[in-house]
């Protein structure tokens, strides 16, 4: 990220009527993580922290010129140190470091277990091409336009990390910012004080759920911000389709607005003749230079809306928006003749998927997927469940392992496929996919899901390089060689 031109400031003045001091000092850089610390900056120490003793003391080895605590200070005399009561209090204080106390960029957040990188992305794309620029912030990175994406490790990055790119977009009069959130943002308060003028909740599933304790759990996390930006005036659009999100808003407060595709919205969207339909009380649009599928016509929806519900924009105008919209990497993506690859790693994200590639496909739809170690094992059958009811042909194999045994996990998938004759369990993921590739009749598609954009598999805490797309067009060149 760019270095910004940010004033020193009192530590005083920073925490004014929000927390005290033990004695003032001209605040000239915060840092957060005592590895990235130099010499002079003002460290700042989150609740998370475990050993607080032991990352004090590297903070002060490394010359930190104040610390400031969030919820309780550890006693110490070595450097002056503020303390905050609680996270709202720091967002504020970083608004206040960071000089975007009157920010005027629209910030718009994306949450849903699944659907909202390639809405953000979309939505980015229609925004820029209305305003002149916008910058996103997610799984795919600090992206600020189709050829710029600046790898930030978490979807929704630390809290330091956002305000800095909201300063940035500031200073540089950027039109629109969209934020993904992810759950686990919300829970660590990664997003406190960031200035939430709308929000889009995608889609709900079972996703993260070890993270939460419990499903229920996880669905009041992610409303909890939805209600937040609802509460303080901000747009809320939200998909229809989902009980528990309709659920999860029934007594919010502020207006919110719901898209579909069969139900009552002020929304509803369609996918016929290789074209988009998407239909509000006005008027009704079609589509054609636009990503062509199911999940991408409902997310197109959600921008449509959240364009007219912000930005005033009628859906005729949206039609010319759309020219810019293109597919984010690795959902749906072709990567070669008859073969694409998609992030899909639930068993909602798959089915979504499946039933998108099914429209494409004339003869059989082939798979290749596994599921991730050390994560929520509950949804293992659920998917091999989704895998064999949706394609006819299905290679289970390893995708980020971790901690765990390939074997192991693939046990579990398979607890949820009675019908085992459409199933070949592979556990070299490349040997997968040269397999699925070699299958492929004239008429079929090939879909490899689980991992889409990413470039890593991660096996026993290292993380080895890894793309599905150079594997599959690898595969490819291989089979038309043998032909």
């Amino acid at each position: 990220m760019n270095k910004l031109n940010i004033q020193p400031k009192n530590l005083s003045d920073l925490v004014a009527d929000l927390g005290v001091y033990s004695a003032d000092m001209i605040v000239t850089q915060i840092c957060d993580d005592t590895r990235k610390l130099e010499a002079g900056d003002t460290f700042l120490c989150l609740p998370r922290v475990k050993d607080v003793a032991k990352i004090i003391q590297q903070a002060i080895d490394k010359q930190a010129n104040a610390i400031v605590f969030v919820g309780e200070p550890m006693q110490q005399d070595a450097v002056p140190c503020a303390c905050l009561p609680d996270m709202p209090s720091l967002g504020l204080m970083l608004r206040r470091w960071f000089e975007t106390e009157h920010c005027k960029v629209p910030c718009i957040g994306t949450t849903g277990t699944d659907g909202k990188t390639s809405t953000a992305w979309m939505l980015r794309q229609v925004l820029a091409k209305h305003l002149g620029s916008a910058w996103s912030v997610g799984t795919l990175g600090f992206i600020k336009d189709d050829t710029q994406a600046e790898d930030l490790g978490n979807t929704t990055p630390s809290l330091l990390t956002l305000h800095h790119i909201l300063a940035q977009a500031t200073q540089q009069q950027i039109g629109a910012l969209v934020l993904e959130v992810s759950s686990h943002g919300i829970a660590q308060s990664r997003i406190v004080g960031m200035p939430f003028t709308a929000a889009i909740w995608t889609t709900i599933g079972h996703d993260h759920i070890e993270a939460h304790g419990s499903y229920d759990t996880y669905v009041a996390c992610k409303a909890s911000f939805i209600r937040d930006v609802a509460a303080s005036g901000g747009v809320v659009v939200a998909n229809a389709a989902y009980a528990d999100i309709q659920q999860a808003l029934v007594d919010s407060s502020g207006q919110i607005y719901w898209y579909a595709h069969q139900q009552t919205a002020e929304m509803l969207w369609a996918v016929e003749d290789k074209q988009v339909i998407l239909t509000n009380k006005q008027q009704e649009v079609a589509l054609s230079d636009v990503p062509i599928a199911d999940f991408h016509a409902e997310n197109l929806a959600a921008v449509a809306l959240m364009m007219q519900a912000s930005f005033d924009v009628a859906l005729s105008q949206f039609e010319v928006l759309t020219k810019v919209v293109s597919t984010p990497s690795g959902r749906l993506q072709a990567v070669g003749e008859q073969v694409y690859i998609d992030y899909a790693h639930t068993a909602e994200g798959l089915q979504r998927c499946l039933l998108s590639a099914r429209k494409l496909t004339q003869g059989a739809l082939l798979l290749v997927f596994g599921c991730g170690g050390n994560r929520d094992k509950a949804k293992r059958p659920e998917m091999g469940a989704v895998a064999v009811k949706h394609a006819d042909k299905v290679w289970l194999t390893s995708d980020n392992p971790r901690d765990e045994q390939q074997v192991d996990i693939a046990q579990d998938v398979l607890q949820g496929i009675q019908d085992k004759t459409k199933v070949q369990v592979i556990e070299s993921r490349e040997e997968a996919i040269k397999q699925a590739v070699s299958a492929l009749l004239p008429e079929d598609v090939l879909v490899i899901a689980g991992k889409g954009h990413e470039t890593y598999m991660e096996i026993k805490g290292k993380r080895v390089p890894w793309s599905d797309k150079d594997k599959a067009q690898q595969a490819l060149r291989e089979v038309r060689l043998c032909a």
